[in-house]
């Protein structure tokens, strides 16, 4: 299964893009009581990582 199969983030948020660039920088704000830290990484960086993830790890 990759991670774009998956239909909520964290079993809370839509699975899209933005949702998941937002949770990889503040999970914890996203989604309340979540025990993830919120991440030291730049907008950009978060994007980057969402599009990864999206894209089921393939370069």
């Amino acid at each position: 299964m990759r991670f774009n199969d998956t239909g909520l983030i964290a079993g809370y948020l839509p699975n899209t893009p933005v949702n998941l660039a937002a949770f990889i920088r503040n999970a914890p704000a996203t989604k309340p009581g979540s025990t993830m830290p919120a991440m030291p990484v730049t907008v950009s960086e978060a994007v980057d990582m969402a599009a990864y993830l999206q894209g089921g790890g393939r370069d």
